[in-house]
């Protein structure tokens, strides 16, 4: 039984390899350093390539860079990139194995956006997953039994969208952000267990990250501090904790600003603020207008639609609240804050992609929620209980994976899913009859405002 979880990570890596090798993404010019990612990118090239951090080479030969580096005009009149450099430093390793092959190759004419660059990122995401499933064993192992965790990690990595953008869409910044909130989780039981300066200087390196990754995910700092929190006496007295142990309390802060010191070099040489938000004043939140329901259970988009596996895993947060009461009120208090912030963003379904894509790091944190569920699950011991359990767990991964391949062959539109669309196309592998006719796209324009219509698509 001990060897199960194992089991489980070896069964999500092949799978997740075997699905990146199937649709072959890395050879596409169109695929994974696209989209978001020529932003996130951008700075590996700029710093190791071109040695041009201002990027005077895309201005100089502009047609060469069209589709690759897509600049901001700062304030100052310089090219700079759009995003902060979090997903930039964990390419990094990556991007560097390759640049080292390329130059021992012999390729002169390297500009770190070709085919082996691709699949280098590729590799290293599966890297990064590998990390991010061992580092929630060794949480998980702590509180539950070898199979509810064996089968956490099982739908999380393959009864998820976690899935897709390991394997196809590897290069958005979630996968890697679902690995820092493994690390996250895993450090905080580490703290609290023996508060100590190794975790309290990694908890503030991971913290650093996770926000400059993605600043809004700074939230996950409430885990932390109200890990254990059950009442106003717990409450207090893990005040006391923090103030007993203050100079850990500072590394943390210390080491989770170091990590921001390159970001902030960086705006103030190329903008002259020392912050500067590169999306502009167009893009934002709309905090007194939240999608909350669209971004639950709408047909577009919807967290629970497209990943109904989560159902589980809120059904165990509840079910901690009498044996791990500490655990699931900074869970459930994350989940609250996470959900109205997300649902706040101007475009409620993140552009496209498959589900709504800003949950999946999160799964690090349920992944407590999914273990507890099953552990009560199979607590009862009985197979008329435990067999339906089983097969309930492998449908919903059965779903997940097949809608995966509806969304690479469009059945499941990138955007503009409705519910006609989806019942139309439900276990249809591709595309058929009129489907397109049931599809509507947000106006973009109108979004912007906070004026959410739709449109079909012409």
């Amino acid at each position: 039984m001990k060897y199960l979880p194992k089991i489980s990570i070896f069964i999500i890596l092949i799978a997740s390899f075997w699905y990146s090798l199937d649709i072959e993404y890395w050879k596409r010019t169109d695929r994974i350093i696209s989209w978001d990612v020529l932003h996130y990118y951008a700075y590996l090239p700029a710093v190791f390539i071109y040695n041009d951090i201002e990027l005077k080479y895309v201005s100089e030969n502009p047609d060469a860079y069209r589709d690759k580096v897509w600049p901001i005009n700062s304030p100052l009149g310089k090219n700079t990139i759009m995003t902060t450099m979090g997903m930039a430093i964990m390419y990094t390793p990556a991007f560097l194995s390759t640049y080292v092959y390329m130059q021992l190759a012999g390729h002169t004419e390297d500009d770190g956006y070709g085919p082996p660059y691709r699949l280098g990122l590729v590799i290293g995401t599966l890297g990064y997953l590998f990390l991010a499933l061992l580092l929630l064993k060794k949480t998980l192992i702590q509180f539950f039994d070898p199979l509810p965790v064996a089968l956490t990690l099982l739908i999380i990595g393959l009864g998820t969208n976690l899935y897709h953008y390991t394997a196809a869409e590897a290069t958005m910044s979630h996968a890697y952000s679902f690995f820092l909130f493994a690390a996250f989780l895993y450090l905080t039981v580490a703290w609290h267990s023996k508060p100590g300066l190794k975790p309290s200087i990694l908890l503030g390196l991971v913290s650093g990250m996770v926000a400059l990754v993605r600043p809004t995910n700074a939230i996950i700092g409430l885990v932390f501090l109200l890990w254990g929190v059950t009442n106003f006496v717990t409450l207090k007295e893990k005040f006391r904790l923090y103030t007993q142990n203050y100079k850990l309390v500072i590394y943390i802060i210390l080491f989770a600003l170091l990590v921001w010191i390159p970001q902030i070099i960086y705006w103030k040489q190329l903008t002259g603020m020392y912050f500067f938000n590169g999306y502009g004043s167009d893009q934002g939140f709309f905090f007194n207008n939240p999608q909350v329901f669209n971004s639950l259970f709408s047909y577009r988009k919807g967290w629970l639609v497209y990943t109904p596996a989560m159902i589980l895993s809120f059904i165990g947060l509840i079910l901690m609240m009498k044996k791990l009461k500490g655990i699931a009120i900074p869970l459930i208090i994350f989940t609250v804050l996470n959900v109205y912030i997300i649902s706040s963003w101007w475009a409620w379904w993140y552009g496209g992609g498959f589900g709504l894509r800003a949950y999946v790091e999160s799964y690090a944190l349920y992944s407590v929620g999914f273990a507890a569920f099953f552990q009560w699950l199979f607590g009862f011991r009985k197979w008329f209980i435990n067999a339906p359990a089983m097969i309930l767990i492998l449908a919903l991964i059965a779903l997940n994976l097949f809608q995966t391949r509806q969304y690479h062959f469009g059945s499941i539109h990138y955007v503009g899913m409705t519910k006609e669309a989806y019942w139309h196309s439900f276990l249809r592998l591709k595309p058929y009859g009129d489907f397109y006719k049931k599809l509507t796209i947000p106006n973009m324009e109108k979004a912007r405002k906070g004026v959410y219509e739709y449109e079909s698509i012409q």
